[in-house]
């Protein structure tokens, strides 16, 4: 398991965070646009000085993109943050807390690389979820070879789909 590993794992143990940032980011989205000036002002340019006005049909539209986009994030990381948390009630007791031990306490909790290992692939499969949910192509699986012959055959044959 490499660093990036560790780092996504440590990721999805904050997401209940970032989900409580992204619904403030949202509705700071909106009172900032209302807290602006909506009314026409003069500005100096090549022309002179020429009085220019708020466009609501741009700035609402904007707006909203703004708003549907952090949207979209917010629902992304409630759905990681509800399977995430459905796979850690299904693991032991003493591995769930040396692994919450080790990703949200200040203590470095001694871990299996088969545990870590297990974490990282349910997180590969939420985020393979997350692809066909968003109706994006998902990132392809690596494939280790055995060595067998006709093992290998029939996985790469499930790889290519034949």
């Amino acid at each position: 398991m490499d660093v990036m590993d560790e780092l996504v794992v440590q990721e999805y143990f904050r997401l209940s965070k970032r989900i409580s940032e992204l619904k403030r980011h949202f509705n700071e989205l909106r009172w900032e646009f209302y807290q602006q000036s909506m009314t026409t002002h003069l500005e100096y340019s090549s022309l002179g000085v020429v009085s220019c006005g708020f466009r609501p049909d741009k700035e609402i539209v904007n707006l909203y993109d703004r708003m549907a986009l952090v949207e979209r994030r917010i629902d992304r990381n409630i759905f990681r943050n509800k399977h995430f948390n459905m796979y850690l009630d299904t693991l032991p007791a003493d591995e769930l807390k040396r692994l919450k031990s080790r990703y949200t306490g200040l203590k470095r909790g001694y871990v299996s690389m088969d545990l870590l290992q297990k974490v990282a692939t349910e997180i590969q499969e939420i985020e393979t979820a997350i692809c066909f949910r968003e109706q994006l192509e998902p990132e392809p699986e690596q494939v280790t070879l055995s060595g067998d012959v006709l093992n290998d055959v029939t996985t790469m044959a499930e790889v290519f789909a034949l």
